[in-house]
């Protein structure tokens, strides 16, 4: 089993994971619908990283017609949607920084992940 790379601080761990996750080549295929979302942050520890008791994942979603979508979902004992929404704020800082009217779904699956999730890249052309 492989073991989730852990780091002193949660923008140590914004670093190497949005380095990792926003390269093209590690985008994934969105789960279909019928799928919960509970069952992603298991499948693979490479887009996992943890700060103390903090899970982090992140990933960017490719949709059926091409709409990419970016997740981030943390998980610690006690976590409340309102102290993981400080903890994208710190997460998302140096590399996209939160700016006003931003706009996240919020998700708490059963398995107390906190998803964050918005459109990463803009809606496709039509002509």
């Amino acid at each position: 089993m492989l073991s989730i790379h852990e780091h002193a601080t949660l923008e140590d761990a914004s670093n190497e994971l949005l380095e990792f996750t926003l390269e093209p080549s590690n985008w994934m295929m969105a789960q279909p619908a019928s799928q919960a979302p509970s069952l992603v942050p298991g499948q693979d520890v490479q887009y996992q990283r943890r700060v103390g008791p903090l899970r982090i994942y992140t990933v960017v979603e490719v949709g059926p017609l091409l709409e990419v979508f970016l997740r981030i979902a943390f998980r610690a004992p006690g976590l409340t949607p309102v102290k993981a929404a400080d903890h994208l704020e710190t997460f998302l800082k140096r590399r996209l920084p939160l700016t006003p009217n931003s706009e996240w779904q919020v998700e708490v699956d059963e398995r107390r992940w906190i998803h964050f999730v918005r459109r990463y890249t803009a809606p496709r052309l039509q002509a």
